[in-house]
C-alpha cells in the first residue's frame, strides 16, 4: 500500500473540518442513483463510517447514473460498492447490509451511533415509511430526504427545503420516475451532491 494517510487525502480540507467529519457516522437507506453517490462523496470528505443498505443487485440500467461498473453487472449493491468507496479511500470504514430495509427492521438495523441518516430510496412509499420512523423515533438526528428528481432540465428546480428541526428535502417535489421522465445522470448527481453537501454542513456545525 502507497505510504498515504487520511489527512493527506484530505489535505485540502480545513483540519479543523476535516478533523470533526472523521469522527462521524452517516447511515444511508439505498444504493442505488442517490445512495452510491452520497457515500462516494462522504468518502472522498474522509467520513469515519459509513453503513449502508439495500437488497438489489446491479443490472446494466444502473450504470448510468449509479456508483458502480460494467465489469460489476450481477454483483450485489452493498458489495460492490463496498469494493468501489475502499478504492477510493481505505481509510472509511464501511458496513454494507444486504437487506430489505422495511418499517418491521428499521429499528434494529438503523445503527444507534448513526450521526445522519440518508433516505436514498426510490419507491415513494418507502421514502415516507422512513422519513415517518425517523421524525417520530430519531427526531434529533438529522434526515436528509429526496422527493422529485426525474427527467431533465434546469438544475435551478432542484432545492433544500426544511421541513422540520431534523429533516431536510431535495429536489423538486413534483417529478416522478412513474411519469415516464425517466433519470439522467446529470439530475441525479445533482441531488446527490446537495444531500451529501447538506448532510456534511449540518455533522460539523
Amino acid at each position: 500500500m502507497l505510504d498515504i494517510t487520511r489527512d493527506d487525502i484530505v489535505s485540502a480540507t480545513p483540519k479543523e473540518v476535516a478533523d470533526v467529519i472523521k469522527d462521524k457516522h452517516a447511515f444511508i437507506a439505498g444504493a442505488g442513483g442517490l445512495g452510491s453517490n452520497v457515500a462516494m462523496l462522504l468518502v472522498r470528505a474522509g467520513i469515519g463510517k459509513i453503513t449502508i443498505v439495500d437488497y438489489d443487485t446491479i443490472d446494466a440500467s444502473n450504470i448510468n447514473r449509479q456508483m458502480y461498473f460494467f465489469d460489476q453487472i450481477g454483483e450485489v449493491k452493498v458489495d460492490a460498492l463496498k469494493v468501489n468507496l475502499n478504492r477510493i479511500s481505505p481509510f472509511t470504514e464501511v458496513e454494507s447490509i444486504d437487506t430489505k430495509l422495511t418499517p418491521d427492521n428499521f429499528a434494529s438495523v438503523i445503527p444507534e451511533t448513526a450521526d445522519i441518516i440518508f433516505e436514498c430510496f426510490d419507491n415513494p412509499v418507502c421514502k415516507a415509511d422512513l422519513v415517518r420512523h425517523c421524525l417520530i423515533k430519531k427526531p434529533t438526528t438529522p434526515l436528509i430526504a429526496v422527493s422529485g428528481i426525474a427527467g431533465h432540465g434546469s438544475s435551478d428546480t432542484i432545492t433544500c427545503k426544511k421541513v422540520s428541526n431534523s429533516c431536510y428535502m431535495i429536489g423538486d417535489e413534483t417529478s416522478g420516475i412513474e411519469d415516464g421522465l425517466g433519470t439522467l445522470s446529470s439530475r441525479v448527481m445533482v441531488a446527490s451532491a446537495m444531500q451529501a453537501n447538506v448532510g456534511i454542513n449540518l455533522i460539523i456545525q
